[in-house]
């Protein structure tokens, strides 16, 4: 007889947690919501994040507000996120690096990307551009390798360190032409840059997005963009195809990941007011116009995406490939 009351009581609290979570999908939402962005401000990962941001908190009718938890090369906030409840309210920018390459070259990890997110919607891709400074001898990206090869881990290049969008380009121009570099990594894209311009270190990439201004100042001589075509707001920069003959596509991918469980009804929710403000003027104004590329706002897609660049980072960072 007790057996019997214990199950119906089990079986009446389910029911009641479902209800719960049934009511709470289709009121949401109704508080504010965290978006947890990985880098600090300034960055592009954080100025996109930014950007939808203000879009959501319009589509959604409530303030969704950008936390900066760096460190760890996106680590700390994709471990923070992780452990989030998971009801909407707490969301995490990922990125490429963070959820494909973050795995295979840090022991450990505060999260697994294959079981602690699930991944909404993809938000922009971010092509680099290969350069050097203004002053470099080196005055085409074929003689860039050239110097390479003739003196192998002689030629730096600067990166934000392991995982970072010019640390992944680093290792497809290596594995496209086969040369080596020497592999010189700061705290961030800013160091990184400064190292090239004051002749510390001889080549880098830079984001599309934060590179106008220093190639309009003459402070770095751009060689070409890691992306499929040219890029719009600065047409006159080959693509590595063009330049090289080679394809190297490489560049930060960002996208909004909730934690494992979000229930499906909150997951279609976001997915649709992401693909909203993709396609509002304010994303094309101040995403997309800036050097950062559209992409496939579906979940699946980005589900795909996800699997791919795994795919992808497993076979080029296995043991030996470096």
């Amino acid at each position: 007889m007790n057996s019997i009351i214990i199950r119906r009581c089990a079986t009446v609290g389910l029911l009641t947690i479902l209800a719960a979570t049934v009511a709470r999908a289709d009121n949401y939402p109704s508080q504010p919501i965290r978006l947890v962005v990985p880098f600090g401000a300034g960055g592009v990962t954080d100025a996109t994040a930014r950007v939808f941001a203000e879009g959501l908190t319009r589509k959604l009718g409530q303030p969704v507000v950008v936390e900066n938890r760096t460190g760890a090369g996106g680590g700390i906030a994709a471990g923070v996120v992780a452990k989030a409840r998971p009801d909407g309210y707490t969301l995490l920018v990922i990125t490429n690096g963070m959820y494909a390459v973050n795995p295979l070259i840090y022991p450990q990890l505060s999260y697994d990307p294959k079981k602690d997110f699930t991944y909404v919607a993809m938000l922009a891709n971010t092509p680099t551009i290969l350069a050097v400074r203004a002053d470099s001898p080196y005055t085409s990206l074929p003689a860039l390798v050239k110097a390479a090869a003739a003196g192998e881990d002689k030629l730096s290049f600067s990166t934000a360190g392991e995982g970072s969008d010019n640390y992944q380009v680093l290792q497809l121009l290596q594995q496209a032409t086969g040369v080596r570099m020497l592999h010189v990594p700061y705290k961030s894209g800013t160091e990184s840059l400064t190292a090239v311009i004051s002749r510390t270190a001889d080549a880098t990439a830079i984001s599309a997005a934060t590179s106008t201004s220093f190639i309009e100042s003459g402070q770095i001589r751009p060689f070409a963009v890691t992306s499929t075509r040219r890029l719009a707001n600065q047409p006159q920069i080959p693509t590595v195809k063009e330049a090289l003959g080679k394809d190297v596509e490489g560049g930060s991918l960002s996208g909004i990941a909730a934690p494992a469980g979000t229930p499906d009804a909150i997951i279609e929710r976001l997915n649709a007011a992401i693909a909203a403000v993709a396609a509002s003027p304010l994303a094309k104004d101040k995403v997309y116009a800036r050097g950062s590329e559209p992409v496939d706002s579906s979940q699946a897609a980005f589900k795909q995406r996800v699997r791919d660049d795994q795919i992808k980072w497993a076979a080029l960072l296995k043991p030996g490939a470096r």
